[in-house]
């Protein structure tokens, strides 16, 4: 499980942040040799191919720390490879629930038999028959009730027509008053007549589905107790020696639950073996092998940052006691923003890209505080719409709510045009519109994630400008205003199928992200004017 790495090549000063990074040269001749064993063990490489995560940890010994030129790696794949969690070559699982007959399997066999059972129930004919003989009955009885219904307000217009034009005598009154007694009394007469033929039919429909619902019952209990004893049996260590299982660690960090899977992926695998044998860790990565999800964007041998609904919290524990490099999201320079345009109402500015929109988890300056700083407290401007940390380009902000809001309206019925200017890392495919729904991935924030049921309409025209040197110039017309809309649509394989440079989540890095807004058209709330705005990106 520990490979030695023959290089010259020097270690870094600093260990790794995990979130955002460039591969170290270490981990790329490392990746290297761990894409070949992959690529010579055909059953390892028939899974792999389908969609899986693997990483590097780069160790010294702690013996030789000093010692400059040994280097050794350790790999990793995340969660299960080829149906195992226990291949030789690459280091174990913090905790092995895979064991047959271990108290895991053991346990999720008893709610694996009640899911058996639940299933039974479903699939009798009993039941089936009682939920048809019910539900059919149910139906009959709703269109009797609806029927009368109809029969009752067809008799009040009738009524109320001869209250309007006929002016009836009292005796008149009272039978039409009779009536609609009579009518109402019959109503409650019929459903409760309904009620009574079908309660036995109820009933033994509801003995079934009782049963069902306590076997439910049953099984959530028993799979909450499984998990919250598999959260304790992780054992994280971290590079003070410290211990903590899962369950401390996310109610440390974040006052819950971890979420299914905790603890399975590649960094806390490769950090924990290291700490068990006495290594110090130099540089990390991890990379994607084989094809890409179908609801996430992940390109064949691209690296990728760790997740950080499951990672941040481990890893903000396991990476205590190394000195990790800063966040380069929270310490680079940005260029200074520049006023495009201001009057009593609002500004238009030209966001670099680095820059925040607004001050959020990650330190660093932003448009709003800019504003306000520029405007010497006296306004409270309002940010219109934003765009993401690594995009430049122009944004409006108003200075005031009325402003605000009407410029929100705009947006919101999609009367402000917006045009963007990018960059793509190769060819893109010959597609002019594209239509993908999109919604955040809970698991990964802040990337996002397709999805057909669940996701939100995402619409992008696009215009190819220039193709040169393996690069493409185009245009980007959003319809809609999705997060990381544009992004998705170039990478995802059903849309573009080509990553903008520098992408980060969703491609590979480079100096900058290669996306600005390039130009935006409003209406001016207080003089209905329409105001175009232009600004060409440095790059």
């Amino acid at each position: 499980m520990i490979h030695k790495l023959y290089t010259d090549i020097q270690p870094p000063e600093q260990f790794t942040f995990p979130f955002c990074y460039e591969p170290h040269p270490l981990c790329l001749q490392a990746k290297e040799e761990v894409v070949k064993y992959i690529e010579s063990h055909p059953e390892i490489h028939q899974d792999a191919q389908t969609g899986k995560m693997f990483g590097i940890l780069v160790v010294a010994p702690e013996m030789s720390v000093n010692n400059k030129n040994e280097h050794y790696y350790l790999a990793a794949y995340s969660g299960l490879l080829a149906g195992r969690n226990d291949w030789n070559w690459f280091v174990p699982p913090v905790f092995d629930a895979q064991q047959k007959d271990g108290y895991f399997k053991t346990h999720e066999q008893e709610i694996s038999l009640i899911n058996e059972q639940i299933k039974g129930i479903e699939k009798s004919a009993n039941y089936l028959s009682s939920k048809k003989d019910y539900q059919q009955s149910e139906r009959q009885m709703r269109q009797l009730v609806d029927d009368y219904k109809r029969k009752m307000a067809a008799a009040k217009m009738n009524r109320d027509e001869l209250r309007l034009y006929r002016n009836p005598s009292p005796e008149e009154q009272a039978a039409l008053i009779r009536e609609s007694q009579f009518m109402k009394a019959e109503l409650r007469r019929l459903k409760k007549s309904q009620e009574d033929l079908i309660k036995d039919k109820r009933e033994r429909y509801e003995q079934f589905t009782a049963q069902i619902e306590a076997l439910k019952a049953k099984r959530k209990e028993l799979s909450d107790q499984l998990q919250q004893w598999l959260f304790a049996q992780y054992h994280l260590l971290n590079a003070k020696g410290e211990k903590k299982d899962l369950i401390e660690i996310f109610d440390a960090y974040k006052g819950e639950l971890p979420p299914g899977g905790a603890g399975d992926c590649c960094a806390p695998k490769l950090l924990q073996y290291a700490y068990q044998h006495h290594m110090k860790p130099l540089c990390m990565m991890e990379f994607w092998y084989g094809q890409s999800p179908k609801a996430e964007v992940r390109h064949h041998l691209h690296h990728y940052p760790s997740c950080r609904s499951k990672c941040l919290p481990i890893l903000s524990f396991m990476m205590q006691g190394l000195q990790v490099e800063p966040n380069p999201m929270e310490h680079r320079e940005t260029d200074e923003i520049k006023i495009i345009y201001e009057d009593e109402s609002l500004l238009v500015v030209d966001k670099p890209a680095g820059m925040l929109s607004v001050p959020g988890k990650i330190q660093g300056p932003s448009v709003e505080t800019f504003v306000r700083h520029y405007l010497h407290d006296e306004v409270n401007p309002l940010i219109v719409h934003r765009l993401d940390m690594e995009t430049s380009g122009l944004m409006v902000l108003a200075k005031t709510k009325w402003i605000h809001q009407e410029l929100q309206r705009q947006f919101e019925q999609h009367l402000i045009k917006k045009v963007y200017i990018a960059i793509l890392d190769g060819k893109p495919a010959a597609k002019r519109r594209i239509s993908l729904p999109i919604r955040p991935n809970i698991e990964d924030r802040p990337r996002q994630m397709v999805d057909y049921e669940y996701g939100k309409e995402a619409v992008t025209d696009i215009e190819i400008l220039e193709e040169k040197d393996g690069k493409t110039r185009v245009a980007l017309y959003p319809q809609t205003g999705r997060t990381h809309q544009l992004r998705i649509h170039c990478a995802h394989e059903e849309g573009l199928g080509c990553p903008i440079m520098g992408d980060t989540l969703y491609g590979k890095t480079a100096d900058r992200l290669y996306l600005h807004a390039w130009k935006i058209t409003f209406t001016h709330p207080k003089t209905q004017e329409s105001m175009t705005f232009v600004s060409d990106p440095t790059f």
